[in-house]
């Protein structure tokens, strides 16, 4: 039937910017949701549950991790365990935030990275791309799964509306209690999102797992993707 990590079906939904199946790398026969063909997280939602519900794991990156948070805690899914790698519990600061000010994007670094997409798309999206190296210490191997992506697709999709979705996710309102196993997969060197926001689903979700990939940026599962699916496969063996 495919779809089948370790014996159980699989969704994955990738990040911001990426094809649907960036994270075919440590799960290739999983089902690769692409919802940003959707104009609003709340269609992406429903889609993702069309396809995804009854599945045992969903594995998110980044945005994709967001969206499985949003998924779940709205009951449209109810996996037997959760995978989330580089996945911020909140996007950009907010002044109004019990976490303060400090905790996630400057908000007007975002605000100027927005103006910079509406004004050259191509280049932000390059500028995306080299944030995703940055810090990496096997830069070589992530920037050749960057390299083997279809560039003319990933530009020519409008990526504007989910932007401003991640700007609005903030998973502080959310109950996390009820939430399956969850596996967090975080690079000590993301410069995107940086790894205290995995710190804090770790703390939110009852039966978390963190791990930590040492001199990793934003693409865990491209930095050693080896490792990533041998603690997958080790969290699944108890699901």
């Amino acid at each position: 039937m495919g779809m089948r990590i370790a014996g159980l079906s699989a969704t994955t939904l990738s990040g911001w910017g990426q094809p649907h199946d960036a994270l075919s790398s440590i799960a290739p026969t999983a089902l690769h949701i692409d919802y940003a063909r959707h104009t609003s997280a709340q269609a992406a939602l429903l889609d993702i549950a069309a396809h995804a519900k009854g599945h045992d794991v969903v594995i998110g990156w980044s945005l994709g991790g967001q969206l499985a948070v949003r998924a779940i805690a709205s009951g449209l899914i109810k996996p037997r365990a959760l995978v989330l790698i580089a996945t911020p519990f909140q996007f950009v600061a907010k002044a109004d935030s019990k976490f303060g000010q400090k905790f996630g994007m400057p908000a007007d670094l975002y605000a100027k990275f927005r103006d910079n997409y509406v004004s050259n798309p191509s280049k932000t999206l390059h500028m995306a791309q080299a944030s995703i190296l940055r810090g990496d210490e096997r830069v070589s191997a992530v920037r050749a799964h960057l390299d083997q992506q279809d560039k003319q697709a990933i530009q020519s999709k409008d990526w504007l509306n989910w932007l401003d979705i991640l700007e609005g996710f903030d998973c502080a309102g959310l109950s996390l209690a009820e939430f399956p196993p969850t596996l967090l997969i975080h690079g000590d060197k993301d410069a995107v999102v940086f790894h205290e926001q995995s710190e804090r689903f770790a703390t939110a979700i009852p039966h978390a797992r963190l791990v930590t990939l040492t001199g990793c940026g934003h693409a865990p599962h491209w930095h050693d993707d080896a490792r990533v699916r041998e603690e997958i496969a080790q969290e699944l063996a108890h699901v």
